[in-house]
């Protein structure tokens, strides 16, 4: 199936992959839309910091897409076992916005890394994720270099 036309589709006749697929694709888009087609009201969520709120859940991603002029998410990789999908992802854009109280830096930002949902009737009913959000935290406040290089050593 296209997974373009996926999100046209009700979400209960779409593979688990399908409504992955069609959920992260919604940060490109209509992220509320996307929040209330795919993600159940009863979510299990177990976000970067542990188990969280739904409503937490969509009003930080919901921030954080407004935060970044020319945000962008790319799905880099997913992996079907049974009703969990295994999602690797990457997002960034230009910090323009306040974001978690930190004005903005002007600086190109990128925050990646993978989510497990396990999709039940066309929803996510539990959620995983885990990415490098302090290394995220510390480009949006300025405190390391952009390129995820490290700083040149010099020797005496």
């Amino acid at each position: 199936m296209n997974i373009a036309h996926a999100s046209e589709q009700t979400p209960a006749h779409l593979t688990p992959k399908e409504v992955a697929a069609a959920f992260y694709n919604s940060y490109n888009g209509n992220l509320a839309a996307g929040f209330e087609r795919f993600i159940s009201k009863e979510l299990v969520l177990h976000g970067f910091d542990g188990p969280n709120q739904r409503d937490a859940w969509i009003d930080g991603d919901i921030e954080l897409t407004k935060s970044l002029s020319g945000y962008r998410l790319e799905i880099l990789d997913q992996i079907t076992e049974g009703d969990k999908v295994v999602t690797r992802w990457r997002l960034g854009g230009v910090h323009t916005g306040t974001i978690l109280g930190i004005p903005p830096s002007g600086r190109e930002v990128s925050l990646s890394g993978i989510s497990i949902d396990r999709v039940v009737d066309g929803q996510s009913i539990e959620h995983w994720s885990d990415g490098n959000f302090g290394k995220f935290l510390q480009e949006i406040s300025g405190e390391t270099p952009t390129s995820g290089r490290a700083a040149p050593v010099h020797h005496k």
